[in-house]
């Protein structure tokens, strides 16, 4: 637990943090755009990783966020049907 509360204490853990949930929340609310939130979350990789040894999973980790940025963004369509 020590090493958790440690992690979470970093700066740069917390603005990383900061940077993810207002990149979210804005695409979220469509104040941002999904490209926008994509480079922002993007940048915030680094961020996140706390040693070098860590940095290989960064290519890993941004896939799953472009895609959850994208599956966020998507707009969800309703059909509609119409009787004649």
């Amino acid at each position: 637990m020590s090493k958790i509360l440690d992690y979470v204490r970093q700066p740069t853990t917390l603005i990383g943090l900061s940077l993810t949930i207002g990149a979210v929340v804005g695409n979220v609310f469509g104040v941002l755009s999904e490209g926008i939130t994509g480079t922002i979350l993007t940048a915030t990789l680094p961020l996140w990783v706390s040693d070098k040894s860590a940095q290989a999973k960064i290519g890993a980790i941004e896939g799953v966020l472009v895609t959850t940025t994208h599956g966020l963004a998507a707009p969800t369509t309703k059909e509609t049907t119409t009787n004649a």
